[in-house]
C-alpha cells in the first residue's frame, strides 16, 4: 500500500493591486502671461474724454478692480472705439474667468487692428481656458505670423498641443520657444512632461533637470522628475526627487501620494501608508490617495483596513472601476468569495472590457468551487485580452480541478507562450500530465519549471511522484532528497520517500523517513501503515502490529491497516485473531479482495479448507482476474485431494500471469499426485526456467526422474 499522491496547486492572483494610478491632476505649468499697455494713476471722472476713461481702465484694472476697469473701457470705446480699449478690456474679462466675453473684445481689437499679436495670444489664452485647443493653436498661429520670436506664443501652442495629446508637435513648440529664450525653465519643464507622455522618461528627466538647473526651487520640475523616474522603476530615486519637491511646497498632495506609490513598488508598504496619510491630511477628498492606501494594506495582509480605504475612495468617486476590483481581491483574501464577486460585478459594470475584474471573479468562483463558471469569466477576460497570461493559466487550474486534464494541459500551453519564463505554468502542466498518466512528460514539464524556479519543493516532489510512476525509484528518491532540502518538514515527501526505498526493498531505510514523516505529523494514520508495511517486510510482525494499531487509533475505518494487521497476526500463527482483523476490514469495504483472499488464507493454514474456497471465491466475484485467488484456491483444492479441480485454478492463475513460478510448480505437485510424472516434470521445469534458484521445484523434479527409472 502507498499514500494517496498529493499534487500542490499554486493560484496566482492577477490583478491590479500593485499597479497604481498616478493623480491625474495636471502636473505643474507655467501660466500664460497676457501682455496689457501701460496704465496711469485714476483721475476724476468728470468730462473725461475717451483718452481718460481708457486710462482709468488700465488703472482700475492694475488694482484688480477689472469690473470697474471694464465698465471704463466700455466708455472709452462708446466715445471712441480703439483696438487698445477693446484689447484691455478682453484682459479684464480674462482675469475675471469670463472667457467668451474676452474672446468677443478680442475679436473688436482685431477687427480694427487685424496685426495686433498680443490681441492673437491672448484670445488664444482664452480659447485654451475653454478647452478649445484648436481655435486656440490658430490664434497663436496668427500672432507668430505676424511676431515669430514671440517666445510665450510658441509656448502656450505647445500647451494646447499637448492638451490634445499632440504630444511631438507640442515638443517642437516648446523647441521653438527655447531658441528664442533658452532660460524658460517653463518650457523645459513642459517639454519634459511631454516626453514623458510620448514614454521617453530618460529624455523628460533631462528637461527637467534643464529647468532645475534654471531654477533649482521649481517644485513642479521635482514632482515631474520623480513620475519619471518612478515609470523607469528607479523608485528610490524617484522618491528622492518627491522629497526635493516637498522641501519646496510641503503642502502638495499630489506629491506625497506619488511618494507613496513609489515606496509601494519598494515594498515599503508602512511607509507608503503615512505618505498617503499625509496627502490624506491635506486633501481628504484624494481618491488616489484613499485607493493607492488600501492597497499597500492590502500588501501587508490588512484586508479589512484595505477594504476601509477603497469603501472611503469609492465615496468620493464610485466609478472608480479600479477600487471596485481591488476591493473584490480583499474581499477575496478575506474569504469572503460572494461580497467579492458583488465588488467584481461594480467594476465591471463600470467598465466591463476590465479584463483584470473578469480574472479576478473567475477566482473568487473557483474558490467557491463553481470551476465551470469560473471558466467562463476567464474566457470573458481572453475575448478582451487574448494574450492575458494570468488568465490562461488560472483557466489551467479551473480545468485541472474539474478532471478535465488534456483541456487543462492546452491553456497551460497558451500561458507558457505567452511567458514561458514562468515556472507556475510548467508545474501546473506536469500535475495534469500526471493525472492523465503521461508520467514522463510530466517529468519534462517539472523540470522546466525547476530550471526556472530551482528552489520550488513541490516541483521536485510531484516528480519524484512521477518517477515513482514509472518505477524509477531511485530517481524518485533523488527528486524528493531535493525537495527536503529546500523544505525539510514537509511531511508528504519523507512519506513518499519511504514508499519509493520500500519498493526498492530498502525497508530500514523506509521506516527512517516514514519515522521522520511521523515527528512532523504524527496524526497521520496512512505513514502508520506504511511503516506497518515496512516492519513486516523485515519479519518484525509484532513491531508492525503496533504500527497498525497506531494507525487505527487515528482512524478506526482504515480497511488497509486491519487487512494488513491480520496478515502480520497470520504470519506470526495467530490465524483466528487474523479473521478478526480481516472482518474488520471487511465491514468497512465488503468489496476488499485482498481480505477475502487473506482470510482464505488464514482458514487454509487452519485446515478449513472449503471455508477458504468459499471466501476465494468471494474475492473473484469481485475481481474475476485476480491471480492470487485463482491460485490460492488451487492449493486449498489440492489440499482437499482435488488435484484436477486445483490443476484447473493453476491454470486461471498461469492465463492471468504467466510468469508465476509457484503456480506451475503446484501445478506439477498435482500433476505427481495423480501419478502424471512427465507432466509433472515440465511443470517443474517451466517454474525453474521463470526462477531458476527455485529449489522446491529442482529437488521434486530430481524426486520424479529418480521415481521415472525404476
Amino acid at each position: 500500500m502507498r499514500t494517496l499522491l498529493i499534487h500542490s496547486i499554486i493560484v496566482i492572483l492577477v490583478s491590479a493591486c500593485g499597479t497604481t494610478i498616478r493623480d491625474t491632476s495636471p502636473q505643474s505649468r507655467s501660466e500664460p502671461t497676457s501682455a496689457k499697455s501701460s496704465t496711469t494713476a485714476i483721475t476724476s471722472s468728470a468730462l473725461l474724454k475717451a483718452p481718460d476713461w481708457f486710462e482709468k481702465g488700465n488703472a482700475l484694472s492694475d488694482l484688480g478692480r477689472y469690473q470697474a476697469a471694464i465698465e471704463s473701457f466700455d466708455k472709452a470705446n462708446a466715445l471712441k472705439p480703439k483696438p487698445e480699449a477693446w484689447y484691455n478690456r478682453g484682459i479684464a474679462l480674462n482675469n475675471l474667468g469670463r472667457y467668451q466675453a474676452a474672446i468677443d473684445s478680442y475679436d473688436k481689437a482685431l477687427a480694427i487692428k487685424p496685426d495686433k499679436p498680443e490681441a492673437w495670444y491672448n484670445r488664444g489664452i482664452a480659447l485654451n481656458n475653454l478647452g478649445r485647443y484648436q481655435a486656440a493653436i490658430d490664434s497663436y498661429d496668427k500672432a507668430l505670423a505676424i511676431k515669430p520670436d514671440k517666445h510665450e506664443a510658441w509656448y502656450n501652442r505647445g500647451i494646447a498641443l499637448d492638451d490634445l495629446g499632440r504630444y511631438q508637435a507640442a515638443i517642437d513648440s516648446y523647441d521653438k520657444a527655447l531658441a528664442i529664450k533658452p532660460d524658460k525653465h517653463e518650457a523645459w519643464n513642459n517639454r519634459g512632461f511631454a516626453l514623458a507622455d510620448l514614454g521617453r522618461y530618460q529624455a523628460a528627466i533631462e528637461n527637467y533637470d534643464k529647468a532645475l538647473a534654471i531654477k533649482p526651487d521649481l517644485h513642479q520640475a521635482w514632482y515631474n522628475r520623480g513620475i519619471a523616474l518612478n515609470n523607469l522603476g528607479s523608485s528610490e530615486t524617484a522618491i528622492e526627487s518627491y522629497d526635493k519637491a516637498l522641501a519646496i511646497k510641503p503642502d502638495d498632495h499630489a506629491v506625497w501620494t506619488n511618494r507613496g506609490v513609489a515606496l509601494e513598488n519598494l515594498g515599503s508598504y508602512e511607509t507608503a501608508i503615512e505618505s498617503y496619510d499625509k496627502a490624506l491630511a491635506l486633501k481628504p477628498d484624494n481618491h488616489y490617495a484613499w485607493y493607492n492606501r488600501g492597497i499597500a494594506l492590502e500588501n501587508l495582509g490588512s484586508y479589512e483596513t484595505a477594504i476601509e480605504s477603497y469603501d472611503k475612495a469609492l465615496a468620493i468617486k464610485p466609478d472608480n472601476h479600479y477600487a471596485w476590483n481591488n476591493r473584490g481581491l480583499a474581499l477575496k483574501n478575506s474569504g469572503r468569495y460572494e461580497t467579492a464577486i458583488d465588488s467584481y460585478d461594480k467594476a465591471l459594470a463600470i467598465k466591463p472590457d476590465n479584463h483584470y475584474a473578469w480574472n479576478n471573479r473567475g477566482l473568487a468562483l473557483a474558490d467557491l468551487g463553481r470551476y465551470q463558471t469560473a471558466i467562463e469569466n476567464y474566457d470573458k477576460a481572453l475575448v478582451i485580452k487574448q494574450d492575458y497570461y494570468g488568465a490562461w493559466y488560472n483557466r489551467g487550474l479551473a480545468l485541472n480541478n474539474l478532471g478535465r486534464y488534456q483541456a487543462a494541459i492546452n491553456s497551460y500551453d497558451k500561458a507558457n507562450a505567452l511567458k514561458p519564463d514562468k515556472p507556475e505554468a510548467w508545474y501546473n502542466r506536469g500535475i495534469a500530465l500526471n493525472n492523465l498518466g503521461r508520467s514522463q512528460a510530466a517529468i519534462d514539464s517539472y523540470d522546466k519549471a525547476n530550471a526556472l524556479k530551482p528552489d520550488k519543493h513541490e516541483a521536485w516532489y510531484n516528480r519524484g511522484i512521477a518517477l515513482a510512476d514509472l518505477g524509477r525509484y531511485q530517481a524518485a528518491i533523488d527528486s524528493y532528497d531535493k525537495a527536503l532540502a529546500i523544505k525539510p518538514d514537509d511531511h508528504a515527501v519523507w512519506t513518499n520517500r519511504g514508499v519509493a526505498l520500500e519498493n526498492l526493498g530498502s525497508y530500514e531505510t523506509a521506516i527512517e523517513s516514514y519515522d521522520k514523516a511521523l515527528a512532523i505529523k504524527p496524526d497521520d494514520h496512512a505513514v502508520w501503515t506504511n511503516r506497518g508495511v515496512a516492519l513486516e517486510n523485515l519479519g518484525s510482525y509484532e513491531t508492525a502490529i503496533e504500527s497498525y494499531d497506531k494507525a487505527l487509533a487515528l482512524k478506526p475505518d482504515n480497511h488497509y491497516a486491519w487487512n494488513n494487521r491480520g496478515i502480520a497476526l497470520k504470519n506470526l500463527g495467530r490465524y483466528e485473531t487474523a479473521i478478526e482483523s480481516y472482518d474488520k476490514a471487511l465491514v468497512i469495504k465488503p468489496d476488499n479482495h485482498y481480505a477475502w483472499n487473506n482470510r482464505g488464507i488464514a482458514l487454509a493454514d487452519l485446515g478449513r479448507y472449503q471455508t477458504a474456497i468459499e471466501n476465494y471465491d468471494k474475492a473473484l466475484v469481485i475481481k474475476q482476474d485476480y491471480y492470487g485467488a485463482w491460485y490460492n484456491r488451487g492449493i486449498a483444492l489440492k489440499d482437499l485431494g482435488r488435484y484436477e479441480a486445483a490443476i484447473e485454478n493453476y491454470d486461471k492463475a498461469l492465463a492471468i500471469k504467466p510468469d508465476l513460478h509457484q503456480a506451475w510448480y503446484n501445478r506439477g505437485i498435482a500433476l505427481k499426485n495423480l501419478g502424471r510424472y512427465e507432466a509433472a516434470i515440465e511443470n517443474y521445469d517451466k517454474a525453474l526456467a521463470i526462477n531458476p534458484d527455485f529449489e522446491l521445484a529442482r529437488n521434486n523434479r530430481e524426486v520424479l526422474q529418480q521415481l521415472n527409472k525404476r
